[in-house]
């Protein structure tokens, strides 16, 4: 009889400690919080693509940006500090025509007004951190700079929505991405089914 309690006892604690293991497995890297910046080139696509005349209606958008070279000033909540080293940031979204029926027109981007923009920040760290994952609605990012658009946050409206993970609530967030999308409008403009992110660079805080 003690044989079998003392196998009971056991196991009882084989399986406390296995749930105790999957448990601790679960909670995933801790959050970083402090600043970073970080400087970036990467890709996307439209949907429709952009073209002189463009079609009714918005435009789905998606990109992938990535860095490694990247600066920050950051700490976990038990004040061990954090090295960014790098990042990979996946996108999607929509924006909507203000002016005129086609938000997928060259004439059509500077006016053109984001709906909602999901933004996920999955950093190279040591030690590993959380993800950042940031909701952008309103503002109108496309700008005219020169020969190219480029595309910039905060600008004119945008502003942060829901957010969790690392840097989250942020205090600040900015970024600019150089494009290969040419200014000015012509008639051979386009077609962009895709885009490049020549270059460019983003700062956050929280």
């Amino acid at each position: 009889m003690r044989r079998q309690s003392l196998g009971i006892l056991v196991l009882a604690v084989t399986v406390v400690t296995v749930l105790m293991g999957a448990t601790t497995s679960w909670a995933g890297p801790p959050d970083a919080h402090g600043k970073v910046g970080c400087k970036v080139t990467g890709s996307g696509t439209f949907s429709p693509k952009l073209t002189h005349a463009g079609s009714p209606g918005g435009v789905k958008y998606t990109f992938k940006a990535t860095s490694k070279d990247c600066s920050s000033a950051a700490r976990l909540v038990s004040g061990q500090p954090v090295q960014i080293t790098g990042v990979t940031i996946q996108a999607n979204g929509f924006w909507n025509p203000t002016v005129g029926p086609t938000g997928s027109s060259c004439a059509s981007l500077p006016n053109d007004k984001v709906g909602s923009l999901t933004m996920t920040f999955t950093w190279t760290s040591v030690p590993a951190v959380a993800p950042t994952n940031v909701t952008i609605t309103g503002g109108k990012p496309w700008v005219a700079t020169g020969t190219v658009f480029d595309y910039k946050f905060p600008h004119l409206g945008g502003v942060i929505g829901a957010s969790g993970g690392s840097f989250a609530p942020p205090t600040a967030l900015s970024y600019t991405w150089f494009t290969n999308i040419v200014n000015p409008c012509t008639p051979t403009w386009g077609p962009y089914p895709t885009f490049v992110i020549t270059g460019g660079f983003f700062n956050l805080a929280g």
